[in-house]
């Protein structure tokens, strides 16, 4: 990646790099640098879920195959939405010089969409470009054309403080890509702290034009997981062993209910039942 377009996360001082290292010439602060990945955040800090790290048993990827289909579709498009959505297939498309922050990137390789994406996380997942926190983003401020911010919000602690920082790193008329959650069960990556009605969306970006908004993940694609949950919690009887168990018979015997997304499409009031919201604003 571009090392220019690096800063310290504390005082936003120039970077310079030494061997492994980065330096922050006006508070001297030291960073490493592991296999070209700048890394702000120590190792005991770093914080991630194993089954996003490539390092999934051999007996659980032999059972991937016997797994119940997705529980989400995208609104309107009836793909599943572990894949990348037609809304940023599209952005990515029209700006394909564009310098991208991917915020929360788990271990999703964006690069075959774009050449151009910075991958970042709190983990050493694979394919990631720098370890950092989002609280304090190590970039110069007004350097990034397009952040991408989707499906992370709800798994940060301050997000008041996370949307600031993501306003300073991106450019005057850049483009903020978000997807937020509404009605989903808990899910921890590796926490969940809140959810965003529409309203709440309209507040949370009131520093933004908005370009387009409107539903990712529907109401039957809500139901479908909803259901799978409440089932595998009752059917549990306080067992982990059970719930996880409950989750795979369950999630077969429910994933249809997604499709029921087809009864609301076009539907004004879809919005006050669906499972998350997307939209792309522009930094005015």
């Amino acid at each position: 990646m571009d090392l220019s377009l690096l800063a310290c996360p504390q005082c936003q001082g120039t970077l310079v790099h030494e061997g492994d290292a980065l330096r922050c010439a006006p508070c001297g602060k030291n960073f490493s640098v592991e296999n070209g990945v700048p890394i702000f955040i120590p190792k005991m800090e770093q914080r991630g879920v194993e089954s996003h790290r490539g390092r999934t048993p051999v007996w659980k990827k032999m059972l991937r195959g016997f797994s119940p289909p997705h529980h989400s579709l995208y609104f309107g498009t009836l793909c599943s939405s572990q894949g990348e959505g037609r809304e940023l297939k599209d952005l990515l498309r029209a700006h394909k010089e564009a310098k991208i922050l991917n915020v929360g990137s788990l271990s999703k390789d964006l690069k075959k969409l774009h050449p151009n994406i910075i991958n970042l996380d709190i983990c050493f997942y694979p394919n990631i470009d720098v370890v950092a926190d989002a609280h304090a983003l190590p970039f110069r401020s007004g350097s990034i054309d397009i952040v991408l911010f989707k499906n992370v919000i709800e798994h940060i602690r301050s997000p008041e403080i996370v949307m600031v920082e993501i306003h300073r790193v991106l450019k005057v008329g850049g483009i903020l890509y978000i997807k937020l959650p509404f009605l989903q069960p808990f899910h921890a990556v590796p926490d969940d702290y809140q959810r965003y009605t529409e309203s709440g969306m309209q507040e949370l970006l009131r520093e933004y034009d908005c370009l387009t908004k409107g539903i990712s993940v529907g109401p039957g694609s809500m139901l479908a997981w909803i259901v799978r949950e409440v089932l595998a919690i009752m059917t549990s009887f306080r067992s982990q062993r059970l719930y996880r168990i409950g989750i795979f018979i369950w999630g077969w015997l429910t994933f249809w209910l997604k499709y029921a997304d087809i009864l609301f499409w076009g539907n004004p009031l879809s919005g006050r039942v669906s499972s998350a919201f997307l939209g792309t604003y522009r930094k005015k």
